[in-house]
């Protein structure tokens, strides 16, 4: 995944990288929603909540 590099792509570059040195990786997807939030286009409490409606055990 190619993305510009600016200070927030910086930014969740170094939170890509340091959840795979803790062998979390992360989806493409939800790189390109953490944009999202960098950009302003959305919270991270929206965010926040969408990974919690996904990830949810009822």
């Amino acid at each position: 995944m190619i993305v510009e590099n600016t200070k927030e792509n910086r930014e969740i570059k170094n939170v890509i990288s340091t959840m795979a040195i803790e062998n979390m990786y992360l989806s493409k997807d939800f790189v390109k929603e953490m944009i999202k939030v960098s950009k302003g286009e959305k919270t991270s409490e929206e965010l926040r909540q969408e990974v919690i409606r996904k990830y949810a055990r009822f």
